[in-house]
C-alpha cells in the first residue's frame, strides 16, 4: 500500500509543473564543487548543448593542477556565462582550524579569485561546516554563502545559510525530479543542486556520476521548462 501511495505522488508531483506558469516555477542552480577535470571535459559540453550556466566552486590552490580546473578552463567557463564561486585556497574544513587560519583561507582565496580575475559573488564551504564565528569571517569578503544541507527555500532567502542538494551515485534521475517536483508542490522559490565529478562509466566512488544521468536530467529540466540560472541572478531575481 505504501509503496502504491509512493507512485501516485510521484506521478502526480512529477505532473505538477504543468498546472503553474513559468513564473511560478522555482529557480534551478547548479552548482559544481571542487575543480575536477571532468567538469570541463564531461560536463561543460552538455550544459552547453542546454544553454545552462553552472556555478565553479574551486580551491584556488588547485586551479592548474593536474585533475583539475585550469585558470583557462575556469575563464572560459565564465565566458559562456558560468560564474565561479570561493572554496578557500586548500578545500580546508574552517572549523577544525584556528580563526586566524580560517581567516587566512577566506581572504587569501577572495584575493586569489580578484588577481585571475574570476567572479566572486558567493562562497560555499568545504565539506558544508561552518559556525558562527566562521560565517562572520566569510560575510567580510562573500555576501552569499552556501551549505551542504538540502534546505527549502522561501522568500526572503537567508544568504548566510544557502544550502543544496547533493547529487550522489546511487541518484538516478527520478530521484532528482522528485526533489524538484517536491519543490514545486511546496511552492519553493530556488533548488540548488550540487555535483563534484562525472563519468562515462560505472561510478567507482560517491559524488561520481554518470553522464547519462546528469544528461537525462538536465533534459527533463528542459521539458519542464525551469529556468536554471546562476546563484547570484537567483539572488538578484528573489530579492
Amino acid at each position: 500500500m505504501k509503496y502504491i501511495f509512493f507512485l501516485f505522488f510521484f506521478f502526480s508531483a512529477c505532473s505538477f509543473p504543468e498546472e503553474k506558469t513559468e513564473n511560478q516555477l522555482p529557480l534551478i542552480v547548479l552548482c559544481f564543487d571542487d575543480g575536477n577535470h571532468t567538469i570541463y571535459d564531461l560536463a561543460l559540453p552538455v550544459m552547453k548543448s542546454f544553454n545552462y550556466p553552472g556555478v565553479n566552486y574551486i580551491p584556488t590552490g588547485l586551479i592548474d593542477h593536474p585533475g583539475s580546473l585550469s585558470l583557462a578552463q575556469c575563464r572560459e567557463m565564465e565566458n559562456l556565462d558560468w560564474e565561479t564561486g570561493g572554496h578557500t585556497v586548500s578545500h580546508a574544513n574552517l572549523t577544525t582550524i584556528t580563526l586566524d587560519s580560517a581567516r587566512s583561507e577566506v581572504r587569501r582565496n577572495y584575493d586569489d579569485l580578484v588577481r585571475m580575475g574570476l567572479l566572486h559573488h558567493s562562497f560555499a564551504l568545504p565539506a558544508g561546516h561552518a559556525n558562527d564565528e566562521v560565517i562572520s569571517i566569510i560575510k567580510d569578503w562573500f555576501p552569499i554563502i552556501r551549505t551542504s544541507q538540502n534546505y527549502r527555500y522561501q522568500i526572503p532567502l537567508n544568504l548566510d545559510r544557502l544550502g543544496y542538494f547533493q547529487v550522489q551515485n546511487n541518484d538516478d534521475v527520478n530521484s532528482l525530479m522528485l526533489r524538484v517536483s517536491h519543490g514545486i508542490l511546496e511552492n519553493e522559490c530556488l533548488i540548488i543542486f550540487g555535483f563534484h565529478s562525472f563519468t562515462e562509466a560505472q561510478s567507482t566512488f560517491l559524488t561520481e556520476i554518470n553522464m547519462t544521468v546528469f544528461s537525462e536530467f538536465l533534459n527533463r529540466l528542459k521539458q519542464k521548462k525551469l529556468r536554471v540560472v546562476t546563484l547570484s541572478e537567483a539572488v538578484d531575481r528573489l530579492k
